[in-house]
C-alpha cells in the first residue's frame, strides 16, 4: 500500500507556531488567517495520528510527539528549500557573521534555525560579546551585523525595538526590601542597564550594594531566582522564574527605557547577510522574545 505523503505547507505551519509561540504570530508571518493555520495544523495532527501541540491558558507548546516530529519537519523544510534553490540557480550562498550578547543569544535559536532551513548553502557565524564590543566589531568589520542594546538618546544603529529596563527578583522574593538593596548587575562601565540602575538609585538616595556581578545575565540570574538579589532586565529576558517589580509598590525608583538595534557592516554587503538581518528584523519587532 503507498504511503501517504505529508503536506509540507502543513509542516511549515507547525514549525511557524511553535517557533513564535502562538498562532496569531505564526499566521501573521504564514500569511493566513488564524483559522487556516489551525486547520493546517490539525490536518498534520491527524496525518500523523498524534497531538503535537499542547496549549495551556497561558501559553503552548510541542508535546512529547511534537517535539520529535519537529526535528523532521526542520529538516524536510530544509531539504525542501536547497533542491529548490539548487534547481532555481539563485540559492543565496556564502557567509555571514553575526554578534550577539551573550544574553540574546538564548532568545534567538529558533530564528537562527528559521535561516538555517530557508538557506542551507549559507555558512553562519555567531560571535558572543558585549555590546560595545559588537558595535567596533561591526565598524572594523570584523563581524557583518550585530544586535545590541544602546541607551535611547544614544546614536547610530537601525532601532528595532524600544523597552523599558525593569526590575526583577525571584517569585516571591523580599531581596527589594532589603538595605542596602542588594543588586546582580554586569562589572562597572560595561552595561547601560547598570548605569541606568545604580543612577536611578543615587538620584532618589537609595543605599544599594553590588551583591553579585557576571557578564553573563544567565549568572546574574541564579543569585535572583534564589531570591538573594534584584536584577535589572529588559521584559524579553524575564521569564517563569523570574517577576517583574512595581517601581511604585516595591519603592524603587523608574528606569529608562533601552533601544534593540541592528548595526550593519557597510563595507561587506552580501545577499546572505541581507536575507539574515530582513528575518531577524521581522522577527524581533514581531515577536516578544528573540526565538
Amino acid at each position: 500500500m503507498r504511503t501517504p505523503v505529508l503536506d509540507l505547507n502543513a509542516m511549515q505551519s507547525f514549525v511557524a507556531i511553535v517557533d513564535s509561540g502562538s498562532f496569531t504570530v505564526a499566521a501573521q508571518q504564514m500569511n493566513y488567517s488564524q483559522s487556516a493555520i489551525s486547520m493546517q495544523l490539525q490536518r498534520l495532527e491527524a496525518a500523523l495520528g498524534v497531538a503535537l501541540i499542547s496549549r495551556t491558558s497561558r501559553h503552548l507548546e510541542p508535546t512529547r510527539a511534537g517535539r520529535e516530529a519537529l526535528g523532521y519537519a526542520r529538516e524536510m523544510l530544509r531539504l525542501n528549500s536547497e533542491l529548490r534553490g539548487r534547481l532555481a540557480g539563485n540559492a543565496v550562498a556564502g557567509k555571514v557573521r553575526l554578534g550577539l550578547p551573550a544574553d540574546f543569544a538564548l532568545y534567538m535559536p529558533e530564528t537562527l534555525a528559521s535561516f538555517a532551513e530557508r538557506h542551507p548553502q549559507v555558512e553562519m557565524e555567531v560571535r558572543s560579546e558585549l555590546s560595545d564590543t559588537l558595535v567596533e566589531q561591526v565598524k572594523a568589520g570584523a563581524i557583518d551585523m550585530a544586535i545590541v542594546t544602546r541607551e535611547s538618546g544614544v546614536a547610530g544603529g537601525r532601532q528595532l525595538r524600544r523597552e523599558p529596563l525593569v526590575w526583577a527578583v525571584a517569585p516571591g522574593s523580599a531581596a527589594h526590601l532589603r538595605r542596602p538593596l542588594p543588586l546582580a548587575l554586569w562589572p562597572q562601565g560595561i552595561c547601560a542597564f547598570r548605569a541606568a540602575a545604580t543612577e536611578a538609585l543615587d538620584r532618589v538616595g537609595l543605599p544599594w550594594r553590588s551583591a553579585y556581578e557576571s557578564q553573563a545575565f544567565g549568572a546574574l540570574r541564579v543569585a535572583v531566582v534564589a531570591g538573594l538579589a534584584v536584577t535589572v532586565a529588559i521584559p524579553s529576558m524575564v521569564d517563569s522564574e523570574l517577576e517583574i517589580l512595581d517601581p511604585r509598590q516595591a519603592g524603587l525608583p523608574e528606569l529608562p527605557s533601552i533601544d534593540i538595534r541592528l548595526f550593519r557592516s557597510e563595507g561587506r554587503a552580501n545577499r546572505a547577510a541581507s536575507s539574515l538581518a530582513e528575518l531577524i528584523v521581522d522577527r524581533v519587532r514581531k515577536q516578544r522574545q528573540f526565538r
